[in-house]
C-alpha cells in the first residue's frame, strides 16, 4: 500500500476513523434488489441525481423487470420512462443494448466477470465498479464526481482525471476498505465538501485537508480557502438531526408592528451569549472586530467580511429569506437582526422556536452609536462598545451640516435612491454634503432624476455592483456634477464601517 505523494501515510488511518465516525450509515444510493437493477439504476445515474433515479426505476422496472423484457422493448417506450434523468436518448438505446447483450452472452444474468462486466453497452469503468461492489461484494472503488472533487481537496489525489485519481485512493487505502471509503467520500462531498460552498466550519476533516485550510488552492474552483485564524473558529453545530425536527417555515408578516428588543434576554442571567447567529453583515464584521468570532456560529451568505468566515461560520440563508431550521439546528442563544433588513416575520417565527432575538435599528450615526453601546453590554464586553461609540461621538462634535447637494443611487432599472432620512442621508450630513431626494429609498423615473439637479453623485458598489461604465454614462447625462464610484461597504456598513465611511466621504 503506497499512498500518492500529496498524502501523508500518517493521516490515512486517522482519515478512516474520522470518515467512519462521521458517515457510519454510508451505503450506495441506489435503490435495486438485484445486479440487473443496480446496472441500470447506475446507466441511468450519468448526469443526474440519485435521488431522481431512484423516483424513476420504479415503473421502469415494473413494465420492464428483467434483461429478457428490456431486450424487445421499443426505444420510444424506454425514453418516456426514463426521460426525467436526462441524455434519455442514448440511456434508452444503452438499456435496451444492455438487456440484448446480458440475453445473448450471459443467460440475462449480469456477470461478476470485471472484464464482462464492462463490455456491456453503457457500462464503463465506473458503472463496472458500483456494481462489482455493491452487487457482488468484489472490492472496487469507483470515482465519481463528489469523490473526485472531495479526494483532490483532501490532498489524496493531484490527478487530474477520475481514473487517475481512482488508482491513487486505491493504493493509498487497504483494498478491504475500497468499497467503504467509496461510500463514505460521496456523503462527505454531499453533505459536507459541496461543490460551490463546503462548510468547512463542521467538516470532520478540517484539520486533515490542506485546501480547506488554504494551504493550497481549491482544485475544483481554483479560489484559495481563507480558514479562521488560530483560536477564533467558532464552536460548531451541536449535535442535532435535523431529521428529528418537522421543518419550520416563516409565518405570515402581521400587519403594522414593530420589532422590538426582547426583554429580558434569558440567557444574560447566565452570562453574556456564546452562540450567536448575525443576520447583519456590518454586525458580523463588528463582532470579530472586537474579538467575538470564536461566538459566531451563523450568518447570512452576504456576511463576507473578513474573507476567512465564507468558509468557517455556517450560512443561514438571506437577510430576507432566513433558514429558521438550519438556525435552530445551530441551536444559537441570540440572533441578531436589523429592523429595516429583516423581515418581522423572521423574528416572529425565532420567537416561536424559543430562540432569542436583538433588532437593532439604524437610521442615523446617533444610532450607531447607541447600538454599540447597547450590543457591547448584551455581549458582555461594554468597555469595546462604550469606547467606539465614544470615540464616534467626539468625531461628530461640531460638524458642518450644509454642503454640495449629493444624490445617492443604490439601484438601476428603475433607479433607486437612498432618502435624507435614512443611514446615508444621516452619513453624507455628518461628513459635510447635503443628501437630496424623498424619503426612504424612492424609485426614481428619468425626468426625476434630472429634476433633483445633484452636484455630486454617488455609485456606492453595492447593493447594486455599479461599475466605472455607469459612472462614465452617468458624467455625460450630468456634466457639471461630480460623478464617484465609491466603496459600497465603506458607505452602507454602519456599525463596523462607519469611520471608513467618513472617511471616504471627507476625502470626496
Amino acid at each position: 500500500m503506497r499512498p500518492p505523494k500529496s498524502a501523508p501515510a500518517s493521516s490515512i488511518p486517522e482519515l478512516q476513523r474520522r470518515l467512519r465516525a462521521a458517515y457510519p450509515d454510508a451505503k450506495c444510493a441506489l435503490d435495486h434488489i438485484d445486479p440487473f437493477q443496480l446496472v441500470v439504476a447506475t446507466i441511468l445515474s450519468a448526469q443526474c441525481t440519485d435521488a431522481r433515479v431512484n423516483l424513476t426505476t420504479p415503473a421502469l422496472f415494473a413494465r420492464f423487470p428483467d434483461a429478457a423484457s428490456l431486450a424487445s422493448a421499443r426505444q420510444e417506450e424506454v425514453e418516456a420512462l426514463i426521460k426525467s434523468t436526462g441524455f434519455f436518448h442514448n440511456k434508452a438505446k444503452h438499456l435496451i443494448g444492455l438487456g440484448q447483450a446480458l440475453m445473448a452472452r450471459h443467460g440475462g444474468a449480469v456477470p461478476a466477470d470485471p472484464t464482462e462486466l464492462g463490455a456491456l453497452p453503457g457500462v464503463g469503468q465506473k458503472t463496472a465498479n458500483v456494481v462489482l461492489a455493491n452487487a457482488f461484494g468484489v472490492p472496487a472503488l469507483a470515482v465519481d464526481t463528489h469523490i473526485f472533487r472531495v479526494a483532490r481537496r483532501l490532498g489524496l489525489s493531484k490527478a487530474t482525471t477520475p481514473e487517475k485519481v481512482e488508482a491513487d485512493l486505491c493504493r493509498a487505502f487497504p483494498r478491504e476498505d475500497w468499497i467503504e471509503l467509496h461510500h463514505q467520500l460521496i456523503f462527505h462531498g454531499r453533505r459536507v465538501c459541496d461543490a460551490r460552498r463546503p462548510d468547512c466550519t463542521v467538516c470532520p476533516l478540517l484539520d486533515l485537508c490542506p485546501t480547506g485550510l488554504g494551504k493550497v488552492k481549491d482544485p475544483h474552483s481554483g479560489v484559495r480557502f481563507t480558514p479562521a485564524p488560530e483560536g477564533l473558529r467558532p464552536s460548531g453545530v451541536r449535535e442535532r438531526g435535523r431529521s428529528e425536527m418537522a421543518p419550520f417555515q416563516l409565518p405570515p408578516v402581521s400587519p403594522g408592528g414593530r420589532m422590538r428588543h426582547p426583554s429580558p434576554i434569558p440567557n444574560l442571567k447566565e452570562g453574556p451569549p456564546q452562540r450567536v447567529v448575525s443576520l447583519v453583515p456590518s454586525v458580523t464584521e463588528l463582532l470579530v472586530q472586537w474579538g467575538l468570532a470564536a461566538r459566531l456560529v451563523g450568518r447570512t451568505r452576504y456576511c463576507i467580511e473578513p474573507k476567512w468566515i465564507r468558509n468557517t461560520v455556517p450560512m443561514v440563508g438571506g437577510t430576507k429569506d432566513p433558514d429558521l431550521d438550519r438556525i435552530r439546528d445551530l441551536a444559537p442563544d441570540l440572533v441578531i437582526l436589523e429592523k429595516d433588513e429583516n423581515p418581522k416575520s423572521a423574528a416572529e417565527a425565532l420567537t416561536a422556536l424559543g430562540i432569542p432575538w436583538l433588532a437593532l435599528e439604524v437610521r442615523t450615526l446617533k444610532d450607531v452609536a447607541a447600538e454599540l453601546r447597547h450590543l457591547g453590554a448584551v455581549l458582555g464586553v461594554p468597555e469595546a462598545g462604550e469606547a467606539r461609540a465614544a470615540a464616534l461621538e467626539a468625531r461628530l462634535k461640531g460638524r458642518c451640516r450644509k454642503g454640495s447637494r449629493t444624490l445617492v443611487l443604490i439601484w438601476k432599472e428603475p433607479w433607486m435612491s437612498a432618502g435624507p432620512d435614512t443611514y446615508l442621508g444621516d452619513l453624507l450630513r455628518c461628513a459635510g454634503l447635503t443628501p437630496i431626494g424623498l424619503e426612504g429609498y424612492p424609485t426614481l423615473a428619468e425626468d426625476d432624476l434630472l429634476a433633483l439637479a445633484p452636484r455630486v453623485i454617488l455609485l456606492p458598489t453595492e447593493p447594486y455592483r455599479f461599475n466605472r461604465r455607469h459612472a462614465a454614462d452617468l458624467q455625460r447625462r450630468f456634466p457639471d456634477a461630480a460623478v464617484h464610484l465609491v466603496d459600497g461597504q465603506a458607505l452602507t456598513w454602519y456599525l463596523s464601517r462607519t469611520e471608513a465611511g467618513l472617511d471616504l466621504l471627507e476625502a470626496l
